[in-house]
């Protein structure tokens, strides 16, 4: 059995690395309510930081779930019988292991890292990008190398943090991890460069770029010959954002915070009226 040191220091080891985690518990093993309740603690990604609820197949069942629960980000907390679960798994081993338990309940509670979203370049866009990012609850961190842009003159929301320093070396104080949301929108795609050869590799959720398609090329090519990696390039979104007409630095924004969200939540970014009812009566 875990005890509540155990699972709070995992989770905060989990929440530190920027990582969500699910605390499974086991509320009716066997159709019977345990006197003491067993728990299974799931790493997004799959890995098992602790646990068990006292089978290897109940396990595994429990795992596949927790992921499922944790890419969904809409649950913090969920209650399933293991009879539903094992109609979704028909089939695979695990279900068939477990079946000839009695009926089991399993609650599902998962912890999220606070999303951070870290802007390069205070200019207007990226003021524009950081106001965005607040109204949908991230962290904010505005980097610029010009004292000015990034200020609490411009940036005056106290959950919004500015770094007046270095592109490369205010990136490296940071811990970027899979909570963290890159933009780079600086004033000129030499810096734009720089920032992007320091975060193409790192762990972030989502990196993205502003430029023309040809800059963005030109800038892809430069990290090539550096060293950084097709795969690492690929996960790159450049031209930044959604494709919606923006032309001024708020709408510019809204593109961008509308990829990210499309990014996390796995939408199609297609309008939902080309298959909605009115587009059939047309």
């Amino acid at each position: 059995m875990l005890t509540a040191n155990e699972i709070a220091a995992a989770l905060k080891r989990s929440l530190d690395e920027g990582r969500a985690l699910a605390i499974v518990s086991g509320v009716e093993l066997d159709g019977q309510t345990p006197a003491r309740i067993a728990r299974l603690l799931v790493e997004e990604g799959g890995a098992l930081l602790g646990g068990t609820l006292g089978d290897q197949a109940l396990d595994a069942v429990a795992t596949r779930q927790a992921l499922a629960l944790m890419a969904d980000e809409r649950q913090e907390i969920a209650a399933v019988r293991l009879s539903d679960l094992l109609v979704s798994l028909d089939g695979l081993v695990e279900a068939t292991d477990i079946r000839e338990h009695g009926e089991a309940r399993l609650v599902f509670e998962i912890a999220r890292p606070p999303l951070e979203l870290i802007i390069c370049g205070g200019g207007h866009v990226g003021q524009a990008v950081a106001k965005a990012g607040r109204l949908l609850d991230f962290h904010v961190t505005v980097i610029d190398d010009r004292a000015e842009f990034a200020s609490r003159e411009r940036l005056p929301d106290p959950k919004i943090q500015p770094i007046a320093a270095d592109f490369v070396a205010a990136l490296r104080s940071l811990k970027i991890t899979p909570a963290s949301h890159v933009v780079i929108v600086t004033r000129g795609h030499k810096h734009d460069e720089i920032c992007l050869q320091e975060v193409a590799g790192s762990r972030a959720r989502y990196i993205g770029m502003i430029g023309s398609r040809r800059r963005t090329t030109t800038i892809r090519e430069h990290l090539r010959q550096a060293g950084v990696t097709a795969e690492a390039l690929r996960r790159v979104h450049a031209p930044i954002g959604l494709d919606i007409g923006a032309q001024t630095p708020e709408e510019i924004a809204l593109a961008i915070l509308a990829e990210i969200v499309l990014v996390r939540r796995g939408g199609s970014g297609q309008p939902k009226s080309l298959e909605g009812p009115m587009a059939r009566a047309r």
